[in-house]
């Protein structure tokens, strides 16, 4: 019940909450766990203010493409660290 409180007092709490998740995700390394919350969030939330007309659409659909950047360059960087390693033998 309580976050049904705060998110109806601030409009964009639920966008914050995607662009705090997408941000979180540029850790290298640690970040590949934040990448599917972001992207599930992102992508819900933008059908929902689809439906609603609502003005975030824009919001979460730059965090959508964000954390898909992202997870191709986390994936790449954890394909280094397997990479690199075998090169030297």
């Amino acid at each position: 019940m309580d976050f049904e409180l705060a998110a109806t007092d601030n409009p964009h709490s639920r966008s914050d909450m995607a662009w705090a998740l997408t941000v979180y995700s540029m850790v290298p390394y640690l970040g590949i766990l934040f990448v599917p919350f972001a992207l599930i969030l992102s992508g819900f939330h933008y059908v929902r203010a689809r439906r609603r007309s609502s003005n975030d659409r824009g919001r979460f659909l730059l965090c959508a493409a964000l954390s898909s950047f992202i997870l191709a360059l986390q994936l790449f960087l954890w394909w280094l660290l397997y990479f690199i390693p075998k090169m030297s033998i």
